[in-house]
């Protein structure tokens, strides 16, 4: 029998990650954004929720930097203020329609992406049947509300894109899932594990296995090297001495030797540091060039307009940037910056709070979601802003009575099923 709130539940999450990340929904016009806010919206209604004094301080506080810029720079860019408005208002209300257990929808969706995901990856091996879902399948799916922005977008089937090429692979293809590339992928995977690692208390669990398959197929530098990092974290707070101090040694030492024996990793990371001598922007120009602009304008910051952000130029490798940490820093300002990661990580130290678990697990998350962010634009997405403000699901202290053998504080554990 169908459960008409689930499905709701579901579709609702599903859009929160979707106009984050696949192509089909966030290379879209902000105004299919503002048509869609209308179900969160209706939800939110229909379920009797109200709206908390957090999210009326939130968006006075965005509309006194955005007043501060227009002030500053003596422009009123219009489209971009809206499109932020309504990321806002998409994040809240679909989190506080879903409520709590928004985080387990978010996993199972991102399991469902890894699984269907390898189908397509594994069938792109086969090039000559790559190429005919490339010209034949993915235009079926195009969306005519799609703006060009001027950058090269692969073709995608919105539950996969095929975009498989690698720097420092020879034989070996990457798996975008259906996002808009495989780096892009990792980093969304990373979020899903911090939610069920927190959920559960435990690293090794067969939702936990699935996720990092994904990662690994991903073949992503940055998520490959974020999840060794997360796997370090993990141990580090697990109770068992013996699975700490064994397995430790041998995660860091595996991390090392991958680092310097795989071209994509290692050499990768070492050419994209000799910023000077690269023709695009990398993730480390991009830090260098934003760490200057951010001397510039400290305060509030450059905003989102191409006029003020990139003062006025026009031409697309020169306004790349893919340094996420660094973009929000510079967009913003410090004191804004400086909020926005303060509120993730409140996010997960009340979820740690409620799951039972280590409270320095909040942050690590937080670590590692600014370490997906060091190669990925995710801070401006709608579902990293719903991160921000995760922490008003989760006031209610802790979910049930189940004890977690590994991160457990002496709080009490929930149980991961949805209802």
């Amino acid at each position: 029998m169908l459960n008409l709130s689930k499905i709701t539940n579901y579709a609702l999450v599903y859009l929160l990650i979707a106009f984050s990340g696949v192509p089909f929904f966030y290379r879209a016009h902000i105004a299919m954004m503002i048509v869609f806010l209308a179900f969160p919206a209706t939800v939110f209604i229909l379920r009797k929720r109200k709206i908390d004094r957090f999210f009326i301080y939130y968006l006075v506080f965005v509309l006194v930097i955005q007043m501060g810029q227009m002030l500053k720079f003596y422009e009123l860019p219009l489209k971009t203020f809206l499109g932020m408005h309504a990321r806002l208002l998409f994040a809240y209300l679909t989190i506080r329609a879903v409520g709590k257990k928004t985080p387990i929808y978010y996993i199972n969706i991102l399991i469902f992406s890894v699984v269907t995901s390898l189908v397509f990856y594994l069938v792109s091996y086969n090039s000559a049947l790559e190429r005919f879902m490339e010209s034949n399948i993915a235009p079926i799916f195009d969306n005519p509300f799609v703006e060009d922005e001027g950058y090269k977008y692969w073709p995608s089937i919105i539950i996969y894109t095929f975009n498989t090429k690698g720097e420092g692979l020879v034989w070996l293809k990457r798996n975008s899932g259906p996002f808009w590339e495989p780096g892009a992928f990792s980093g969304f995977l990373m979020v899903a594990l911090l939610f069920n690692i927190i959920i559960t208390g435990k690293l090794n669990n067969k939702k936990n296995r699935i996720l990092m398959l994904g990662v690994v197929s991903t073949f992503s530098t940055s998520g490959l090297l974020v999840l060794i990092c997360l796997i370090v974290f993990y141990l580090l707070l697990n109770r068992d001495r013996g699975t700490k101090y064994i397995l430790l040694p041998v995660v860091v030492i595996v991390g090392v030797v991958g680092f310097f024996s795989l071209d994509f990793m290692g050499n990768k990371v070492i050419s994209t540091m000799n910023y000077t001598d690269q023709t695009y922007n990398t993730r480390f120009k991009s830090g260098m060039i934003d760490l200057v602009d951010f001397t510039h304008h400290p305060f509030v910051g450059m905003g989102r307009s191409q006029t003020t952000r990139y003062e006025g130029q026009i031409d697309a490798r020169t306004m790349h940037r893919n340094n996420g940490v660094s973009n929000q820093l510079v967009m913003y300002g410090g004191g804004a910056f400086i909020l926005y990661f303060y509120l993730v990580y409140l996010s997960f130290y009340r979820m740690c709070i409620a799951y039972g678990v280590n409270k320095k697990m909040a942050l690590f998350a937080l670590i590692t979601i600014a370490l997906i962010g060091f190669s990925q634009i995710y801070f401006t997405k709608v579902f990293f802003i719903s991160l921000t403000m995760m922490s008003v699901l989760f006031v209610g202290g802790n979910q049930s009575s189940v004890n977690s053998p590994q991160l457990s504080v002496g709080a009490t554990r929930p149980r991961s099923k949805v209802n």
